[in-house]
């Protein structure tokens, strides 16, 4: 099957995920799998040669972000994931639901990202960049374990979604366009896939009560089909983070082409 004809498979998948997960109850563990494990997997069977790629750059980057983002997200009530299929948390707040989907959030961007779009093969992996990504994802969560354990307190922070997307997500995706302009293109179009799978993601997990916003510590909200969610949920995560994946992992990873 050529890459064409997997593109319209793609369009079609999210539509038939929500249906699933309407139709079987889907926990919120499972949700993840539904939306990014399986189609994930697919791409890793139909592009093996880029699996490798993708594994270090969400490997290295998902597990130590996600859990203080999430951590700091629900203690500031900026989100809640009222159940997990777990019976303990990390830090008292973070979900293995939440580590398993940005990993395969990010693995899934980047090969879908190469398999569509960018088609480089036999990278160099072990690189200057990937040893400083590593050594900074390190020391990043050293600091906050550190400030974890001596004065927690100073994770209370005001609109904190707001914050985190606009200095760790929007910045950094302008910034990268600034500086690669030519790979705006293929930036895009990878963010016009993701919004569309992403909404579609929302929506059916506001409805099945996979997450919630319990804070009213937001700038604005959105209604689609009769649900609402803040405005940072929009524009940082669906219209956003897809873009700022496949920049970080051009930078970090790829040859910048």
């Amino acid at each position: 099957m050529k890459p064409n004809a997997d593109f319209f498979i793609f369009l079609a998948y999210p539509l038939i995920a929500s249906a699933v997960a309407f139709l079987f109850s889907v926990s919120a563990f499972g949700s993840v799998i539904l939306f990014f494990g399986i189609p994930a997997l697919y791409l890793s069977l139909r592009g093996g040669k880029y699996i490798k790629s993708a594994l270090v750059f969400s490997g290295i980057i998902s597990p130590p972000a996600i859990i203080i983002v999430d951590y700091i997200a629900h203690l500031n009530d900026q989100w809640l994931i009222p159940s997990s299929i777990l019976p303990f948390r990390l830090f008292e707040f973070v979900t293995l639901e939440v580590i398993v989907w940005a990993f395969l959030h990010l693995y899934f961007t980047a090969i879908f990202y190469e398999y569509f779009f960018d088609k480089t093969e036999n990278r160099k992996l072990w690189t200057n960049k990937v040893k400083v990504l590593l050594a900074a994802s390190a020391g990043i969560f050293t600091v906050f374990l550190a400030l974890f354990f001596i004065n927690p307190d100073i994770f209370v922070i005001p609109y904190f979604y707001l914050l985190f997307g606009t200095f760790g997500i929007l910045l950094p995706t302008v910034l990268y366009a600034l500086i690669k302009p030519s790979l705006v293109g293929k930036v895009v179009r990878v963010g016009a896939y993701f919004f569309y799978l992403t909404l579609v993601y929302e929506l059916t997990a506001l409805t099945l009560g996979w997450w919630s916003f319990p804070s009213s510590q937001f700038i604005g909200w959105v209604a689609v089909a009769g649900l609402r969610f803040p405005f940072e949920e929009f524009f940082f995560w669906l219209v956003l983070f897809s873009t700022w994946i496949v920049s970080a992992y051009e930078f970090c990873i790829d040859d910048g082409k």
